[in-house]
């Protein structure tokens, strides 16, 4: 595995009295950073400076926070990024800070790459991402799967056939689930109308299915 390009970024504590808005007008972009077992630290920085590093960050990637007024730096990661109501600016990013020499989970994603030539197969992503377990330096990146090793209909690549250094990277099991667990394969392609067919039946009503139900008839009233 080579070794990671330490990352690092500059930030400040928010001592400003400005409202959010304002400080967000003139630039800035606000931030809190959350350590285990004391309080977090809210931060402030330029907006502009973060896109430009968030956009070629990849993922569970460690940043190195250089906190204004603070010594030493501090190793976070990225826990949530929150945009504006179009998706469009980033309002507010929660950092969590790390022990580099404990173990930590976390989600890694899968990238697909290559290309299937199969005939009348379609690719069938059972999951998307993948919980390991291991030192916050250590953590992949992503799980690259190749689907040009998919040969057949019928064919998959399970968890336990995954590239990675398993001496530093555990996966993270659930109680259902083993190694052999399917990850991508690759399934007969059905034709638009059988798909249409299985949405439309669906889409029916259980008791419309079968024979109509007979209404209860209504009690007759007593005379008085």
């Amino acid at each position: 595995m080579p070794p990671m390009e330490k990352i690092k970024f500059s930030a400040s504590k928010r001592q400003d009295d400005r409202k959010p808005a304002m400080l967000r007008r003139a630039g800035m972009l606000l931030a809190n950073m959350y350590q285990a077992g004391k309080n977090s630290i809210a931060l402030q920085f330029e907006a502009s400076a973060f896109a430009k590093l968030y956009k070629k960050l990849g993922e569970n990637a460690i940043i190195y926070l250089e906190i204004e007024g603070e010594k030493g730096e501090f190793p976070v990661l990225i826990d949530d990024v929150q945009y504006d109501v179009f998706g469009k600016n980033i309002l507010h990013v929660v950092f969590r800070k790390v022990n580099l020499s404990e173990k930590i989970r976390a989600h890694i994603s899968i990238e697909l790459v290559g290309e299937f030539d199969v005939d009348n197969a379609v690719l069938v992503l059972v999951k998307d991402s993948i919980e390991v377990e291991a030192l916050p330096t250590d953590l992949p990146e992503k799980f690259e799967v190749d689907q040009g090793k998919l040969a057949a209909i019928g064919d998959q690549i399970t968890l336990d056939s995954l590239a990675f250094d398993r001496d530093r990277v555990a996966l993270v099991l659930a109680e259902d689930e083993v190694a052999e667990q399917v990850v991508i394969a690759l399934a007969q392609e059905k034709a638009e109308e059988e798909v249409e067919e299985e949405v439309a039946g669906e889409l029916v009503e259980p008791e419309l299915a079968g024979d109509k139900k007979e209404e209860p008839e209504a009690e007759e009233k007593s005379e008085a």
